[in-house]
């Protein structure tokens, strides 16, 4: 961090009753003794999560052990932590329904009289809150998956981003012929496998408008829906066909490959999240829009965009001996001045805190003129137990041949029958 912008974060002194507890655990010298550990996947904690990290280990004492998880293990491990009595102070879940996998009610602090909650939007709100109370700090965009294209290699076809199945599967067949492997896809990274479905969610929500009511229950299956099994058809015909490359090639591929693989050239496109791009947009400052775009998923029908809703937020263990220093860390991460410069080294399209200034987001541009604004929540966001590792194995089960897509649909049904009935 740059020495100007931290001494900026540290002009304040911690005064009695300016920050929620803070008498509570600043020590006579005005020190705190106290680490907190936060738990959270391998990939998620960046250079600026660090760096308020450290800027608030000099104005309060309190250290910030961040406890890194491998991403397909990160929700047993947690849920295993919580469980033992020995659980992380702070941990990272997925906002809406998500939260359901870490038992809220029991491990979740309720955080709604806090300053802080004030400044959130009404989206802002309603994506961190639980049975009415206030329980995560959330400070990521509305996010949500599709395709992002080289648009030097897709200009060279002659086409558009494709809108329909046969579109997509047409210029898949162009790249093949031009030596280009059509779809970057990090098949190491099982839990990708479960976002491409993700992106039919909202579609099928505006078909079926009770969907969402009926898979809150353990009698709801995604089998009911019959493209489920189309979009797992058709995408499963796309793997067959090669356009993810050779089997050894894309199994061995992981997530954090991507930024260096897109901007290889040597990939027509990937499905991604617009928030994990920023590195890539950042290596074409001047020309990012002409050389990036991102369209919809269009298997099954789909021509919507389906996002998190908010996605992930932080969530105080409430069985954590240090619930003050903690509400400490969220007010200091929450303030003004270190949510702009949090903001800052990102390129966040919307954010759910009001009055901080944002980069202008060229993914996120594209995505909605694709979908002419036409998008909704997910299923990560809208129902309990869509499980990322179990799903994205299933998937890569069926792109392998070891699964067919029927049996990849029982078996989401099956597994989040058998957590509806762990939760009971």
């Amino acid at each position: 961090m740059k020495k100007r912008a931290l001494a900026f974060m540290l002009t304040g002194v911690m005064a009695a009753g300016s920050l929620a507890g803070g008498t509570a655990v600043v020590q006579a010298e005005g020190k705190s003794k106290v680490t907190l550990t936060v738990a959270a996947a391998a990939d998620w904690i960046k250079d600026r999560d660090r760096e308020l990290a450290d800027a608030f280990t000099e104005e309060t004492g309190i250290k910030i052990d961040f406890q890194l998880n491998p991403n397909d293990q990160y929700v047993n491990i947690v849920k295993a932590k919580l469980a033992s009595g020995e659980g992380v102070d702070i941990f990272y879940a997925n906002t809406g329904q998500g939260i359901l996998e870490y038992s809220p009610d029991k491990y979740a602090l309720d955080l709604s009289d806090q300053e802080w909650v004030s400044r959130y939007t009404d989206w802002g709100k309603e994506c961190s809150a639980y049975n009415g109370n206030i329980i995560f700090l959330s400070r990521n965009s509305i996010d949500g998956y599709g395709l992002i294209y080289n648009m030097d290699l897709l200009r060279e076809t002659g086409k558009e981003i494709p809108t329909t199945y046969e579109e997509l599967v047409e210029l898949c067949e162009i790249y093949k012929e031009k030596g280009i492997v059509p779809i970057f896809e990090p098949g190491a990274d099982a839990w990708h496998g479960c976002v491409w479905v993700l992106e039919l969610a909202d579609y099928l929500n505006r078909k079926y408008p009770d969907m969402y009511e009926k898979l809150n229950t353990p009698e709801g299956k995604f089998a009911d829906y019959p493209e489920m099994l189309t979009f797992t058809e058709q995408l499963s015909s796309m793997v067959q066909a090669g356009y993810f490359g050779e089997e050894e090639d894309w199994l061995s591929y992981t997530w954090n490959d991507r930024t260096e693989k897109m901007a290889s050239g040597e990939f027509g496109m990937m499905l991604t999240n617009i928030g994990a791009m920023d590195t890539l947009l950042d290596l074409y400052p001047e020309d990012a829009e002409d050389k990036w775009q991102m369209g919809l998923v269009p298997l099954a029908g789909n021509n919507t965009f389906s996002h998190n809703g908010g996605n992930m937020g932080t969530v105080i263990n409430k069985e954590s001996k240090y619930t003050e220093e903690a509400k400490l860390y969220f007010d200091f991460l929450a303030r003004q001045e270190n949510l702009q410069y949090y903001y800052d080294s990102q390129k966040s399209a919307n954010i759910p805190f009001e009055g901080v200034k944002l980069k202008d987001n060229v993914l996120w541009n594209s995505i909605v003129k694709a979908c002419d604004n036409q998008m909704g929540p997910d299923f990560a966001a809208c129902i309990p137990f869509y499980s990322a590792d179990p799903i994205g194995k299933a998937y890569i089960e069926n792109w392998i041949g070891d699964k067919t897509p029927e049996e990849v649909i029982e078996q989401m049904d099956n597994d989040r029958a058998m957590m509806f009935g762990v939760t009971e």
